[in-house]
């Protein structure tokens, strides 16, 4: 059994262009630091140099009153009824056999190749952190800009070599949270009650379809660290044909029927017709460590199909850390940008910086302080109610493994 806790206290506001506060709060907040986690994994010695592992983690928001059913999204505005959190708790759930000689194998919901080289490599300092891309940056104007193909975590086959001089490689194959492909050819129905009918496809979804791989090299010796990782996810959707004017009983509406992974009907809405969306990220990362300090970048590209199959979307992010330390203390400084455009259209230009320190109290217990803030500069109009030029945070707090 394994997890995390991570609680404290934070102030948060925004303001947009006018210089009027949108929203101001503070308050107990957790996943500053580390997202709060619980989990149990084990491994199991098959003999003549094969394992076998398990490894079951789920994200938890302690400070909700209904923390297993909840994982703070970077820790946002501590107001009731804000999009502040997530139902999608599942952190990691896999699989595993690994081989002395050969390396190891993962089947299931795990970490992309691309948010585990920017996330776990000590190249950021937090997902708290202004200019941090590293969780898909959701940025004051309520946009989120993803630079990961795929997202952060993706069902997948992973394959991961054994060190090699300092030298390792990750391939990865799979889809998203859902089904890799789906695809029913059965027709719409037809009789005679207008307006009303059956649509075609599957509970109405003729396509439902998610590609995807990565590949992922890393290099650590002594004190550098180089890694870099290729992404592409496909993602097909279709709607079932629409049923014709006149449709025979017992079906009385137009509605289409959606479906879950598992085919159970999850929702009345289908899948728009989007087409092909190809979608592409590539993350270079590098450290070096002087021993009275360390300095890092990370950057990304992301291009994809934005709301149609036509549109190009495009995300580019850079972020650069510096890390002292001293004694139990690790002092930090970041600084970071993110840029969206779609087509010729800038959407957002968004620029960041965090200071902060952490202090271990153990090998297990961490007290933290950062403060920082980050500018959508794209943003020029000013509002009184949008929250959607500055965003800044200050927090203190605790954070405990175990």
């Amino acid at each position: 059994m394994f997890g995390v806790a991570d609680i404290g206290w934070m102030s948060h506001k925004t303001t947009n262009t006018s210089g009027s506060v949108s929203i101001k709060s503070s308050g107990i907040a957790d996943g500053n630091n580390a997202g709060s986690r619980i989990g149990f994994r084990g491994v199991e010695d098959l003999g003549g140099g094969l394992s076998a592992s398990f490894h079951l983690e789920q994200g938890i928001s302690p400070t909700s009153a209904d923390g297993y059913n909840k994982r703070v999204n970077s820790s946002f505005h501590q107001v009731d009824g804000n999009t502040s959190y997530t139902t999608n708790n599942n952190r990691q759930t896999f699989l595993g056999l690994s081989s002395k000689d050969l390396g190891t194998v993962r089947v299931g919901f795990q970490y992309t190749n691309s948010y585990d080289l920017v996330a776990f490599n000590g190249l950021s300092a937090s997902e708290f952190q202004g200019g941090n891309f590293q969780n898909g940056t959701t940025l004051v104007a309520g946009t989120s800009l993803s630079t990961h193909a795929n997202g952060s975590r993706a069902n997948a086959i992973t394959y991961m070599s054994n060190n090699m001089g300092g030298f390792t490689v990750k391939a990865q194959y799979g889809q998203g949270s859902g089904r890799q492909t789906f695809e029913s050819t059965v027709p719409a129905t037809t009789s005679s009650t207008t307006g009303a009918g059956s649509t075609g496809g599957t509970n109405g979804i003729a396509k439902a379809n998610n590609d995807y791989w990565s590949l992922m090299g890393q290099y650590a010796q002594g004190p550098i660290y180089v890694a870099a990782a290729y992404s592409k996810s496909d993602q097909q959707n279709e709607a079932g044909a629409a049923p014709p004017a006149a449709v025979a009983a017992p079906y009385t509406g137009t509605g289409r029927i959606g479906q879950n992974a598992f085919g159970a009907v999850s929702s009345i809405t289908a899948p728009t017709n989007t087409g092909s969306r190809p979608q592409t990220s590539l993350h270079i990362g590098a450290s070096y460590d002087f021993g009275v300090a360390k300095v890092s970048y990370v950057g990304s590209t992301n291009e994809g199909a934005a709301t149609s199959s036509t549109t190009k979307s495009e995300v580019k992010a850079n972020q650069f850390t510096v890390f002292v330390p001293f004694g139990a203390a690790t002092f930090f400084a970041s600084t970071g940008n993110a840029k969206k455009t779609t087509g010729a259209t800038v959407d957002n230009k968004v620029e960041g910086s965090a200071f902060g320190v952490r202090y271990n109290l153990s090998k297990r217990t961490t007290a933290y302080a950062f403060t920082g803030s980050e500018k959508d500069k794209n943003v020029t109009t000013a509002s009184t109610t949008a929250h959607n030029y500055k965003d800044s945070k200050t927090v203190v707090g605790v954070s405990h493994s175990f």
